[in-house]
């Protein structure tokens, strides 16, 4: 019996050390690490003018006629509007839309446009970072009408650009 006693007696004395604090079992081990700040940089779609005209066109007259020539009926009035597309970033989209709404009181032809951009659906075209500096040119003829009365002043309004990122 007394070696039992013994044994739980140093049983009892190595419990006490082993959860006493002195002989703690718990890990102070730990590690940490400082990132630097990153800079992240948005892409950017742009449309920027590069020109505009306006011409009068007569029918029987070899040349277009300055914007300032009084009008007179079957008189064409031609908008001409050019702008570049700026498209930077990865796996940017956009649409390049035409509003030519704005222009009434003369009658409107459908835009005639040129540009080396992929038509998408309604009028636009497809944008993206391969077309960065791209050009498109819009034409529209607006005809003066056989109704349209004697010094009336007659604004032909503005051609509209818009460029519209499309979300993945």
């Amino acid at each position: 019996m007394p070696k039992r006693l013994t044994r739980a007696a140093l049983a009892a004395a190595v419990a006490v050390v082993l959860l006493s604090g002195s002989g703690t079992t718990l890990a102070g081990w730990n590690d940490a690490e400082l990132r630097e700040g990153q800079v992240v940089g948005a892409g950017e779609l742009t449309v920027d003018a590069v020109s505009s005209d306006i011409v009068v066109v007569r029918p029987g007259v070899a040349q277009p006629l300055p914007a300032s020539t009084p009008l007179v009926p079957g008189d064409v009035v031609q908008l001409t509007s050019t702008v570049r597309v700026g498209a930077a970033g990865n796996l940017l989209a956009g649409s390049l839309g035409l509003e030519v709404t704005g222009l009434q009181g003369l009658t409107r032809s459908s835009p005639r446009v040129t540009t080396t951009l992929p038509a998408a659906s309604d009028g636009r075209w497809a944008v993206g970072p391969a077309d960065d500096g791209a050009t498109v040119t819009a034409v529209v003829d607006l005809t003066v009408p056989a109704t349209v009365s004697q010094r009336t002043a007659l604004d032909p309004g503005a051609i509209r650009w818009t460029l519209t990122q499309e979300m993945p």
